[in-house]
């Protein structure tokens, strides 16, 4: 007797609770927090981070009332800066709204990460194959460069690419391993931009 194995595309969603309200709500619709290796919080935009996570809901109350119980650095198991509370309320009022932000913050994620690759040099000698992203100010040189690679001209000029990456230098290009999260990440939120400015 002969035995056939009927595989089932699953709809499950999966679902996560706030660590303040203890909402359970689709993981898509939280903000997911990690600790850092080095022992701080971070919002984890793709929600793909390795660490220790947890998840919070994109709204000032919840955000409020987890800075005064503690329940967030709790979860972590960290003592969480002033400064995270800033960002993390910057998130929650453009989560899921705006394609542009996300993609700062997505450049902004991998090169904490150590992931993101900087100026046509540094591109030229990683040996894996890469996405290469460019300001919409950046000279004919590196453009003609870029047309070398899979590339996105992004909408943002070369102070405002340096700024989101969290340099002072005027940053015309970065590239990202083409197989990463953060490339993948990047390039849909590219075509959700482009679809909004239809």
């Amino acid at each position: 007797m002969t035995y056939s194995r009927t595989t089932r595309k699953s709809n499950h969603t999966p679902q996560r609770s706030c660590t303040v309200c203890r909402a359970k709500a689709d993981k898509s619709d939280l903000i997911r927090i990690v600790r850092s290796p080095d022992g701080k919080a971070v919002v984890d935009v793709m929600k793909k981070l390795p660490g220790r996570g947890a998840y919070i809901c994109p709204d000032s109350d919840c955000i409020e009332r987890a800075k005064k119980s503690g329940s967030l650095a709790h979860a972590l198991g960290i003592v969480i800066s002033a400064d995270f509370w800033n960002d993390l309320e910057e998130n929650a009022k453009t989560f899921g709204s705006n394609p542009a932000l996300k993609i700062r913050s997505v450049l902004g994620l991998s090169r904490k990460s150590g992931n993101l690759i900087i100026g046509t040099d540094n591109i030229d000698r990683e040996k894996r194959k890469v996405l290469v992203l460019t300001a919409s100010d950046c000279s004919e040189s590196v453009k003609k460069f870029a047309e070398s690679h899979e590339n996105i001209a992004l909408e943002m000029n070369i102070e405002e690419l340096s700024e989101s990456i969290g340099t002072r230098g005027g940053v015309q290009i970065v590239g990202l391993p083409i197989n990463s999260g953060f490339a993948k990440k990047l390039m849909s939120l590219q075509k959700r931009e482009r679809g909004n400015a239809v």
